[in-house]
């Protein structure tokens, strides 16, 4: 089935929300739509994560993918969705283990060439994670040692798009 989910953490001051990002890709013509009530950088996380997949030879179908943010009724802001987002795609491509999605947070803004670059509010998004019994939660590098000042939540730090999709089961080989 064509349908992945992944998780990111949308933050209201110090306050963080769960959002569940679903992906879909459908055999209609192609198009890459988000829905869900986010604002213009959210909406512009659709072309950087196209081009950041393709630049990172994790190359998406020709297919319509359609991105829902969930719970539409909490507005999402800022380009800290752009790694859950790719993940999410990446698994409904069926190019990483989407069952291991589903149990972690992603937080980080995609350089168009795939680079994982840093963001505002980590220690903030790590924290709620927790409180919301979250075990994992993966970061930009840049970002790892304020993320890791929360104890009791496994983390980790990433420089690249690529490295997360092959600690999340991509095949090396398919990556050309």
């Amino acid at each position: 089935m064509p349908l992945a989910k992944a998780l990111s953490i949308s933050l209201f001051g110090l306050a963080g929300r769960l959002i569940e990002i679903e992906a879909d890709i459908s055999s209609n013509l192609p198009a890459f739509v988000l829905v869900g009530l986010p604002d213009a950088s959210v909406t512009e996380s659709a072309s950087r994560v196209r081009a950041a997949t393709t630049n990172s030879k994790l190359n998406l179908p020709g297919r319509r993918i359609t991105v829902n943010l969930s719970p539409a009724s909490v507005p999402k802001q800022g380009s800290g969705f752009d790694l859950a987002i790719a993940m999410a795609v990446l698994g409904a491509a069926g190019l990483v283990n989407k069952s291991k999605l589903i149990k972690t947070v992603f937080l980080g803004e995609l350089a168009l060439d795939g680079t994982i670059k840093p963001i505002t509010g980590v220690l903030a998004a790590v924290i709620a994670a927790k409180a919301l019994a979250i075990e994992h939660v993966v970061v930009p590098f840049s970002n790892l040692s304020e993320a890791k000042l929360v104890s009791g939540v496994s983390v980790s730090g990433f420089n690249h798009l690529t490295q997360v999709a092959f600690a999340f089961g991509a095949d090396r080989k398919s990556v050309v």
